[in-house]
């Protein structure tokens, strides 16, 4: 479906994109409070694009009200990262599976690009290289829905990423960079079995370096709401 060319909606459409960028990437840190006048001041927009942003981002589990304090963004529930990693899996899977299956040969050769890191990466040239290589195979798997189900579960990873290595001051990507050349290979060998292994182990050795990593984060809910 197309969208709409009437400027009130590319507003709202813009206001939700930033906000949701702007958490995903912690530039609005988890557990940091918000007000709509704030937001309307910042954005230098009128209240209704800002309250249907926050309301759309509570669905997603992003921001949570504060009844008559305004809204906060949720902290990273544990319990929830390690069922996003679990799905994560079957998705990135089938993506994997079907990539190999449909797609055409320069398709496969743009896979190629990914075989090098940045040269000297920042925190967000990082965070960007290795969203980009994943949903790089979930866009071309042939599967629109799936693909579209897959991009929006990895960019919610951005945040995950992001507070797994602020702590840290080594940012080489060469392990990743590494095992991305792994799944590369096995892709363009046409070798499912192997491919996908390759992409278990390199979704679990993401899943336990964020993991303890927030054990002990305060920005972490120890005790979340149900939802």
């Amino acid at each position: 479906m197309q969208k709409s060319d009437n400027p009130r909606d590319l507003a709202r459409d813009n206001v939700y994109q930033k906000l949701r960028s702007e958490v995903l990437s912690c530039e609005l840190r988890p557990g940091q409070l918000l007000q709509e006048r704030d937001l309307v001041g910042r954005l230098n927009v009128s209240k209704s694009p800002i309250r249907d942003a926050l309301l759309k981002l509570e669905e997603q589990g992003l921001i949570e009200v504060l009844p008559r304090k305004g809204y906060r963004v949720r902290r990273i529930d544990i319990s929830d990262v390690r069922d996003m990693y679990g799905l994560r899996q079957i998705l990135e899977r089938e993506c994997i599976a079907l990539m190999i299956d449909s797609a055409p040969a320069a398709v496969l050769e743009g896979l190629e690009a990914f075989r090098q890191g940045p040269p000297s990466p920042d925190l967000a040239t990082w965070i960007d290289y290795n969203r980009a290589f994943h949903t790089y195979i979930a866009v071309h798997c042939g599967n629109a829905r799936l693909a579209r189900i897959a991009q929006e579960m990895i960019e919610q990873f951005d945040r995950f990423t992001y507070v797994s290595v602020t702590s840290s001051d080594d940012l080489s990507l060469d392990l990743f960079v590494r095992e991305h050349g792994e799944i590369i290979d096995a892709i363009r060998a046409g070798n499912k079995r192997l491919a996908t292994a390759r992409a278990r182990d390199h979704i679990q050795s993401s899943r336990k370096r964020v993991l303890d990593s927030l054990q002990n984060a305060s920005i972490v809910d120890t005790k979340p709401e149900i939802r």
